[in-house]
């Protein structure tokens, strides 16, 4: 192939060229700053070990005199002289190691401060004196003197270490000082095995004005000297000239008593060697780039001239596409317009199998929405709501899961419960192909998810979502684990909720309450059309148990209705009847014959008179105004009023009361059903023979704001088959009652939006127990 010079590869390389070389310029700069951070990274930490084995040895030093002192302070006894002890102890430390105590001073003195005895360097003598012993006898009761044995100090200029050793025996004792001079000696003879070169420098500063030593204020920068000043840390290390050459320094502070700056210990490390090192590394990497720039430019030559060749292949994608062929991804080659041209015929394609993927995604989508449409039809078209309202819901349920209905993984029904307020786990349904084929999750959420549900109880008076769902009676959905939201019960974090809904089952009576429903383990989300299909199911579902509902209370309401018509009707006939009857049979005037036959209905008058009581309960005017009542006196009324009738049979009643039972209500009609309860319990007595009992309990449930009446007693008890329709009208198992009673009862406190339940066996005791609202000031 022939190339000009406006040609394409021929810019390409030349601007590859000037890349190159500008990517190797780059990389040959950063990789010599690394080298050299590298080169002075290991000095600094030269410098560092050597300072660390310069302080270990400075340490170790007086703990070696403490060691030395110990082995002679024993050889002697207190009663010699103190100046002979401390000459003797002198000259032995001389022969121990000659050097270390040759400028030493060995002092005695006593616990008082009284010097004793002292012995040493003539040019070192007299500088513990009655001026500063008191601050030698302070620093031996100091918590930094018993971990290290000694202290520094400064006298006349001149800095000194005191190791001070205490002896003597229960009655005496003295402290033996040995005072070591700090000075450059003494900081060369510290040296010995640092192995320093002879470029390396060792200094010893101080912070008075003796000629003799170096000042750190004059030979430190203002700034250093302000920073070592500080006294933050004893460690300080820092680049320095000295005498126009660069080193490497680590200074060790020297801290006096008081705390305050003495001087310091310096050793400073020639960088010299490092500057030839950085050198000579530069001179390699620039060689090493310019052969990578020499070899980069020649390949890449060779491969741009192949770049040009690929405008056949282009061509014969082109032909295939034309051709209506389905291409799924193709190579891109070329380099510009060639370039230009395979991307967009790149693009293309995607584009083409994304809108091709896109179309059939939706029409699955449109496939499944159709689906779920016909098996809500069927779901509704299915279910007999005016027959059984549960049965209707477990019906519900089963859709959600079923594989011909809605298809979830798993639904789950809980019941509100107004007496405890509390939603209560009471059916579940699974899909079939969830327990046949699913490997995911745990098997417990499966095989035990009955027991679960059935053990869970949700609160209504808290946030949580399955109440939210409640309340608001709406459809909430969250594509999302349901361990991260509140759900009311920590059991729903064991079950594996994951992309759910909760369904409001609302107008139901006491089958209200909510249904979760989830895809467990399944990537399904739940999308809008979804949601507006469950919304539609909602609504009529509502309707055809609010409309069942409608024909109860309607029923209800006529058949008490027809009771009040019937009492209002008869009764005053039938009142006016009895009394005459009863007037005839009480007539002295009367002839005997008369009276005779006139006393053998009497019982039936009487049992007249009782049903006329009962119907006229249901003829009276409802009264419509409610008030705030206290339950425990109302009680306490019923208690008195009974108290003769129980004690002629021998029946003792207890209250027990812990609230005093303040409800919104009609007092009239409480009291009138709290009567017919205690009748009852009066009447279950009168075949038990002896111990004849009734229990009357008040109290207040805290957690959910109800007021409990029990009313217990030990009678005979109830059948299965009588409480079942208990509170049915005109339903009686004696044929002194009307059965209408209870029913009465029944219906006062539902009025009341309470719960009435009675607990009985056949032969043992009866237990009432009425659940109210408690009063609330803002209702």
């Amino acid at each position: 192939m022939r190339i000009r010079k406006d040609s394409l590869l021929i810019k390409i390389i030349f601007y590859n060229d000037i890349a190159i070389f500008l990517t190797s310029i780059l990389i040959a700069i950063v990789v010599i700053l690394t080298s050299f951070e590298d080169m002075e990274q290991r000095v600094e930490d030269t410098t560092k070990n050597k300072m660390n084995l310069l302080m270990g040895n400075y340490k170790s030093y007086f703990g070696e005199i403490r060691n030395d002192v110990y082995k002679e302070i024993g050889k002697y006894r207190i009663s010699e002289g103190n100046q002979k002890v401390a000459e003797m102890i002198k000259y032995n430390l001389l022969k121990e190691d000659f050097r270390s105590y040759y400028n030493s001073v060995v002092t005695i003195i006593s616990s008082e401060g009284d010097l004793l005895g002292e012995y040493g360097n003539k040019g070192n003598l007299g500088t513990l004196n009655e001026d500063n012993i008191h601050i030698l006898l302070e620093n031996t009761s100091k918590k930094e003197f018993e971990e290290t044995g000694y202290y520094l100090a400064q006298v006349q200029n001149k800095i000194y270490g005191r190791v001070i050793i205490p002896y003597g025996n229960e009655t005496t004792t003295y402290y033996l000082v040995v005072s070591i001079p700090i000075n450059r000696e003494f900081l060369t003879s510290l040296t010995d095995g640092l192995e320093l070169t002879s470029k390396d420098r060792v200094y010893f500063v101080t912070n008075t004005a003796d000629k003799d030593e170096l000042q750190a204020k004059f030979f430190f920068s203002n700034r250093t000297y302000r920073e070592i000043l500080k006294k933050d840390y004893k460690n300080y290390f820092l680049n320095k000239k000295i005498n126009g050459l660069s080193y490497y320094v680590g200074i060790y502070n020297l801290i006096g008593y008081n705390d305050s700056y003495l001087g310091s210990f310096m050793i400073a490390l020639s960088k010299e060697k490092l500057t030839e090192e950085k050198l000579m590394t530069s001179i390699y990497i620039g060689i090493l780039v310019l052969l990578i720039m020499i070899i980069s430019s020649t390949v890449s030559t060779k491969v741009f001239r192949k770049l040009l060749m690929p405008l056949s292949q282009i061509a014969d994608l082109a032909d295939k596409i034309s051709n209506g062929e389905k291409i799924e991804d193709i190579k891109v080659v070329g380099q510009g317009e060639i370039r230009t041209l395979s991307i967009s015929f790149k693009e293309m394609i995607e584009k083409l199998n994304i809108a091709q993927e896109d179309l059939t995604i939706q029409n699955k989508e449109l496939v499944r929405n159709i689906e779920r449409i016909e098996a809500i039809d069927k779901l509704l078209m299915g279910m007999n709501i005016e027959q059984d309202t549960f049965k209707t819901i477990k019906k519900l349920v089963s859709g959600f899961t079923s594989e011909v209905g809605l298809g979830y993984g798993r639904a789950m029904y809980f019941r509100y419960s107004r007496e405890n307020d509390y939603l209560i786990g009471e059916e579940i349904a699974i899909n079939r192909t969830l327990k046949e084929e699913s490997k995911k999750g745990f098997k417990f959420q499966l095989k035990n998810l009955k027991e679960l549900v059935l053990f869970t109880k949700v609160p209504i008076n808290n946030e949580n979502l399955l109440a939210k769902s409640f309340k608001e009676q709406k459809i909430i959905y969250k594509n999302d684990a349901g361990y991260k939201y509140d759900l009311g019960n920590d059991v729903f974090k064991a079950i594996g909720l994951k992309n759910f809904f909760i369904f409001p089952i609302h107008g139901a009576g006491k089958f209200s309450g909510v249904v979760v429903v989830d895809n467990y383990t399944k990537d399904a989300r739940i999308n809008q059309e979804e949601l507006e299909l469950l919304n539609l199911l909602s609504m009529n579902f509502s309707i055809g148990i609010n409309n069942k509902e409608t024909t109860l209370d309607k029923l209800e309401s006529q058949r008490v209705l027809t009771i009040e018509k019937l009492a209002t009707r008869f009764l005053s006939l039938r009142g006016e009847v009895v009394d005459k009857l009863l007037k005839c049979v009480k007539s002295e005037n009367s002839g005997e014959k008369i009276i005779e036959e006139l006393t053998t209905i009497k019982p039936y008058l009487l049992r007249i008179r009782e049903d006329n009581e009962s119907l006229k309960i249901y003829s009276e005017e409802t009264e419509s105004e409610y008030e705030r009542i206290c339950l425990d006196k109302i009680i306490n009324e019923i208690i008195e009023d009974y108290t003769q009738k129980f004690k002629n049979e021998k029946i003792s009643i207890s209250f027990f009361n812990t609230t005093s039972g303040t409800i919104l209500g009609n007092r009239k009609k409480l009291k009138k059903a709290i009567k017919e309860i205690i009748d009852n319990a009066y009447n279950a007595l009168l075949n038990k023979q002896n111990n004849r009992r009734i229990d009357i309990i008040l109290s207040k449930k805290r957690i959910n704001n109800k007021i409990e009446l029990k009313i217990i007693d030990n009678g005979m008890g109830i059948s299965a088959k009588q409480l079942e329709d208990i509170y049915e009208p005109f339903v009686s198992y004696s044929p002194q009652t009307l059965g209408l009673g209870l029913f009465f009862v029944h219906k006062v406190i539902k009025d009341h939006d309470g719960v009435i339940k009675h607990f009985s066996e056949e032969g043992s005791s009866t237990e009432v127990k009425i659940t109210l609202n408690a009063y609330k000031e803002e209702v």
